[in-house]
């Protein structure tokens, strides 16, 4: 990671877990930096907005959907999915929409581990519904932003009586930095 490099003598422990599973250990002080969607915050918490990202289907590059422009709900649900289990945003999104429109997901796999996901989807056993800048990175697979765009803001939080130490403070700027440079690149 760029960060240990620059920053040999830190230490940086990360810990994966969904949105609002990061939300409860930032209040109850588990956690001093977390990355979080930027909407809604508790009172106690303050963000920086780091990003704004949209949820797309995701599927393998030999999966009749990878050549689509976009993808409807009706398709998405019609194939099988693997996802996060609850608590993620990813799956809180496709539960909403399930609950909104009368869905009824095939869920063939769960899992928290994003991997495992990607592996499941790239060996076109199932689709998922991630984040494009996840698919932007990965090889072998293909995201379709679905007919009715979705976007998500994405911030780090802290809490606003919490002591950011100069390793935190230092950390959300190497953050901004790479944010920028990654997005500088998009546009080149």
């Amino acid at each position: 990671m760029a960060f240990k490099s620059r920053y040999p003598n830190l230490k940086l422990t990360v810990i994966e877990a969904g949105s609002q599973s990061i939300r409860e250990m930032l209040l109850k002080g588990e956690l001093d930096l977390g990355v979080i969607i930027d909407k809604d915050v508790p009172e106690p918490l303050a963000t920086q907005h780091l990003l704004t990202a949209s949820m797309v289907a995701v599927v393998s590059d030999e999966h009749p959907f990878a050549s689509r422009e976009v993808v409807s709900f009706d398709e998405f649900f019609s194939e099988e999915l693997i996802m996060f289990k609850a608590g993620y945003f990813h799956r809180e999104f496709i539960d909403k929409v399930c609950r909104e429109h009368g869905f009824q997901p095939n869920f063939a796999f769960e899992t928290n581990l994003l991997a495992m996901i990607l592996k499941i989807v790239r060996g076109g056993f199932a689709i998922t519904a991630l984040l494009d800048l996840v698919t932007d990175r990965e090889d072998g697979i293909t995201g379709i932003p679905f007919e009715h765009s979705i976007t998500l803001e994405l911030g780090i939080a802290w809490r606003k009586e919490g002591y950011l130490t100069l390793a935190d403070r230092t950390f959300i700027e190497f953050l901004r930095e790479q944010l920028k440079e990654t997005t500088d690149t998009k546009m080149a």
